[in-house]
């Protein structure tokens, strides 16, 4: 399958809203999380792999119901298969340790301004 009919990150979740703070949560050589904040604050989480990718949103607050997407092709080799299957269990596991409210959910980072010394 080409790629082209692959929703690419960030996944049309995000077309009237800004993404921030987006980062690898973890990688291996072919399968990859990332984590993102939306604009209204919503979380979303990737599991990607060569040919598929499988989308997360949660609300941080559990105020709104999650929304899962998968796309693209599953995988046919079992190694592969396996490790797609750990990584999206990791991210279950982070987005609910986030609802729970054991991590705080990732907010967008602002740059501290140092306030010059005068002596």
């Amino acid at each position: 399958m080409d790629d082209l009919f692959i929703p690419l990150w960030p996944p049309a979740w995000v077309n009237d809203h800004t993404l921030s703070d987006e980062q690898f949560v973890t990688a291996t050589e072919d399968v990859k999380l990332m984590s993102a904040v939306r604009s209204d604050q919503r979380v979303l989480l990737s599991v990607s792999w060569p040919g598929g990718r499988r989308y997360l949103m949660i609300d941080p607050h559990g105020e709104g119901a999650a929304e899962a997407l998968r796309a693209g092709t599953t995988a046919t080799d079992p190694d592969a298969a396996r490790a797609i299957d750990a990584m999206w269990s990791q991210a279950l596991q982070l987005a609910k340790r986030i609802q729970d409210g054991e991590l705080p959910a990732p907010v967008e980072q602002r740059r501290k301004r140092w306030r010059r010394r005068r002596d």
